[in-house]
């Protein structure tokens, strides 16, 4: 971790440093009022003793004091969105200690207040865990067991556990009460028009330092189809900074990723680990405060957003690239089908037909096969 200078003394040390300037705190600096919620800390009702900013992510850095010298802790800093519920929760992992001794069966008997835990497959370790398993057809995974543990369990939810859960408020209070250890979060928005986010106002941003907040430009890294540029028919994306820090941001095109050519739609993600970082209980409660202060080119997200109505353009957009391939591939056989059956449709589907749900549409599985019909082409006219 790269940081502005650590005082040798934390006494010699007073506010946060503005984003961009790289300079230790000091004794004259008026402190700012703390915007970092401390819930969840060993001495939750202390403020962080910010010492100066890390460099490398524009997060203000804390000097806590151990039994082995010093402790340095990155915060993430929230600030006032332009309007509530512009960032929706893609990923989120913590860590937990059972009580009574208890392991990851009371995990799973706990979440499952809060999405649907269905199929529990067993597999081998995962994250130096000696056991793990995956759940919900893909929703996420759980680990737990092996003597460095010490009783810990690891539980992980990606993009489609996340939009399962719809008490976002009550999973937060219950990670606090059993003081659960928040070990990634990942925050986006989606921008289906392209019209505030893409990936030209990205690298624009860029260039202009909008992802500059601590005083030093964070590295970068193009992926996809960029030779073709605007005409890309299979998206690009752009990485800003180091994953090695625990804070990484995504933009990329993500309706071309889902298989429409010309679609607007991008998103930007951004994610942290908690790699020398608190993440507070409170970033699943104010998502939008937390993804508008990740970078200065991101404080002016204004639009409303909706994981249902995410899904659902999602969906749609894999559901037809999943029907144009299956044209490409099988619309000749079908129609010999059709000849050889003498026109009889229920012979023909009932030849071809299997159970399940194709692959590039299973990451939306849990919302189409409550409500089909979000994929009729007729009913559209309400989804942006």
């Amino acid at each position: 971790m790269s940081f502005s200078e650590i005082p040798d003394s934390p006494s010699d040390v007073g506010g946060v440093p503005q984003a961009g300037h790289v300079h230790a705190a000091r004794a004259c600096d008026t402190p700012p009022a703390p915007r970092v919620v401390t819930t969840g800390r060993k001495n939750s009702t202390s403020q962080p003793h910010y010492v100066g900013v890390d460099l490398e992510t524009g997060e203000p850095v804390e000097l806590l004091a151990n039994s082995r010298g010093y402790e340095v802790t990155r915060h993430m800093v929230p600030v006032e969105p332009a309007r509530e519920g512009i960032a929706l929760i893609d990923a989120l992992a913590f860590s937990i200690v059972p009580p009574d001794e208890q392991s990851y069966a009371w995990v799973m008997q706990e979440m499952s207040a809060f999405i649907e835990v269905g199929t529990v497959e067993h597999r081998k370790g995962l994250f130096g865990f000696r056991f793990s398993a995956r759940f919900g057809d893909g929703a996420g995974v759980i680990a737990w067991g092996g003597e460095s543990q010490r009783g810990r369990v690891y539980f992980s939810l990606m993009g489609k556990g996340c939009s399962m859960v719809t008490r976002w408020a009550e999973l937060a209070a219950w990670l606090e009460q059993h003081r659960a250890t928040i070990k990634r979060t990942d925050l986006a928005y989606d921008d289906f028009q392209g019209q505030l986010i893409s990936i030209a106002w990205a690298i624009q941003q860029y260039q202009s330092d909008g992802f500059n907040a601590g005083g030093r430009k964070p590295i970068h890294a193009c992926y996809g189809d960029w030779l073709d540029g605007d005409a890309s028919a299979k998206g690009r994306t752009l990485g800003i900074g180091n994953r090695a820090s625990g804070k990484y941001a995504r933009i990329y095109e993500k309706g071309k990723q889902l298989g429409e050519a010309c679609s607007p739609w991008t998103r930007i993600e951004v994610e942290w680990r908690a790699e020398d970082r608190f993440i507070p209980y409170d970033i699943l409660t104010r998502p939008s405060h937390y993804l508008a202060g990740s970078y200065p080119c991101l404080s002016f997200l204004s639009e409303e957003q909706s994981v249902i109505k995410t899904v659902t353009k999602a969906a749609q957009i894999a559901f037809d690239a999943a029907c144009d391939n299956a044209k490409q591939h099988c619309g000749k056989l079908i129609n010999l089908m059709m000849q050889v059956m003498q026109g009889d449709y229920a012979a023909v589907v009932d030849k071809l037909i299997r159970p399940g749900i194709p692959t590039r549409i299973d990451p939306y599985s849990y919302h189409v096969k409550r409500d089909p019909a979000m994929l009729d082409w007729e009913l559209r006219g309400g989804v942006a």
